[in-house]
């Protein structure tokens, strides 16, 4: 049996480890970072920063990291690592095409997966595979040509794999017509935009349009004019929810304007039918838009023959989701998880519940209950999160089978959101970081990994940043934040920044 003590002895043991905690709590580079961040041009603004070593846990830096942050794209960090926690890094989104025979003729159903790189040609330009929308077309078309089809009734998209909420409630509604702004479906298509390219007539007249996808029944109003001078002005409006188009502005030269589109699924499977069509698989009647429909959610297809399928690797779709940070790859991530774990359609809501189960379990109840998660792209500004839970997040993932596959879908130095950041300037360490951009938020968090193997995941926030003085002075903090964590780095290998 233990011997009692003195009452004030305890007391005193209670307030040494207290103090010998608070001790421990502090990183080495707090000051420093504190004294950075004080004598910026940014001081106003909310600034949070945390810095660990990714293999031990210990905390290099904490300015403000457990405040709660707008994180603009940095959000798609916990959407691709949920995903990899999830679907794992074999995953390959695989969208079907199926056959079904019957005596009222043959129906073809096209079997959404989510898969936000279906028609993307730019998903293979790094392995220079380029997936031309031809190739694509051709491929299914002779599939069916080779079964004996040369005549479909009706086309079916089952895009029942996600909902059919497209367009995220906190979106900006003013900017619904922005590529970054896509609708998502369970069956997408060149990302769900349309490419606008205005041609300028002789001064003073009306442009001439062009669109690819060409489709016959597309027409786009024209409310520009042709200039010879100036500056070029073109833009496309969607203000409608159809796929009514009306080109505004000044057009001096022939440029690429994307357009989001109004209903995907529906949209991708009126683009493929008269695709098929037009390489001589007859589709429905004069119209083929009148011969393609979506799946009821209680339909059932038996008697399917799958003809053909598309499959595209859970890791280009995290590359172009982390380097490019393009938000419909991220939506369909998050979507996509949520429609694993629950069987359920995917859902901006289910895929939140499955995100704040895998914070729970990876990271504790309290990082959970404080992040705020509306969507999984970042464009909501209804997202919170805190720098600390975005490095701890960085740590849980890397000690992943797939982290390879994760943190190599993160920009370095000059590619992606990267490319004209640490360039002339790169770290002497591996760099590896999703950027984040909102009106009035910046953010930048990865890893830096050093020769020596030493390992660092950082994560800075900057919230209320006022206009003017993002791209002038937040990134410049940010950077050399970056740089200062960089040098530790290195120090630690020589004995220096200890």
């Amino acid at each position: 049996m233990k011997a009692l003590q003195p009452v004030h002895a305890v007391l005193v043991g209670i307030t040494a480890l207290c103090v010998l905690v608070s001790g421990a709590l502090g990183g080495p580079l707090d000051t420093r970072i504190q004294t950075l961040v004080t004598n910026s041009r940014v001081s106003t603004a909310n600034v949070a920063v945390s810095a660990i070593d990714l293999d031990t846990g210990s905390e290099i830096a904490s300015y403000n990291g457990r405040r709660s942050m707008i994180p603009a794209s940095n959000m798609k960090i916990l959407t691709s690592g949920a995903a990899l926690l999830v679907l794992g890094d074999s995953f390959a989104f695989r969208t079907e095409f199926d056959v079904i025979r019957g005596e009222s003729g043959t129906v073809l159903v096209i079997r959404g997966a989510g898969d936000p790189a279906l028609g993307d040609p730019a998903i293979f330009v790094d392995e220079e595979q380029t997936l031309t929308h031809d190739a694509l077309f051709d491929a299914i078309a002779s599939a069916l040509k080779e079964r004996g089809i040369t005549v479909i009734d009706s086309v079916v998209v089952d895009d029942r794999v996600f909902d059919r909420e497209w367009a995220h409630p906190s979106w900006p509604a003013d900017q619904l017509n922005r590529w970054y702004c896509a609708e998502v479906g369970g069956l997408n298509f060149q990302t769900n935009v349309l490419n606008v390219y205005p041609i300028p007539g002789s001064p003073g007249s009306a442009p001439y349009v062009e669109t690819q996808p060409e489709l016959p029944w597309l027409r786009v109003a024209v409310r520009a004019k042709s200039i010879s001078k100036g500056r070029d002005s073109a833009w496309v409006a969607r203000p409608t929810p159809a796929n009514d188009f009306t080109l505004y502005g000044n057009v001096r030269g022939r440029t690429e304007i994307p357009v989001a589109i109004h209903e995907p699924p529906t949209y991708a499977g009126e683009v493929i039918a008269l695709a098929l069509d037009q390489r001589g698989i007859r589709v429905g009647g004069d119209d083929v838009r009148d011969a393609v429909r979506m799946a009821r959610f209680d339909e059932e297809f038996e008697g399917a023959e799958t003809v053909a399928v598309v499959s595209t690797p859970i890791a280009d779709v995290m590359r172009r989701t982390n380097t490019k940070s393009h938000n419909l790859y991220a939506e369909c991530l998050f979507k996509r998880v949520g429609h694993e774990v629950t069987g359920d359609p995917g859902s901006w809501e289910n895929g939140a519940s499955v995100m704040r189960l895998l914070l729970s379990e990876h990271l504790g109840a309290d990082a959970a209950q404080d992040t705020v998660i509306a969507d999984g792209s970042g464009m909501s500004r209804e997202n919170r999160v805190s720098a600390e839970t975005l490095t701890s997040w960085l740590r849980v993932l890397s000690k992943q089978d797939g982290w390879d596959t994760y943190i190599g879908s993160f920009a370095s130095p000059g590619e992606g959101t990267l490319r004209s950041r640490f360039i002339d300037d790169a770290p002497s360490g591996d760099l590896r970081a999703k950027s984040g951009y909102l009106n009035g938020v910046y953010a930048l968090s990865g890893v830096i990994e050093h020769e020596s193997g030493r390992r660092v995941a950082f994560s800075v926030i900057l919230n209320n940043v006022k206009a003017g003085s993002g791209s002038r002075y937040a990134k410049p903090l940010i950077d050399d934040i970056v740089h200062m964590l960089d040098e530790w780095v290195s120090g630690q290998r020589t004995g220096y920044g200890g």
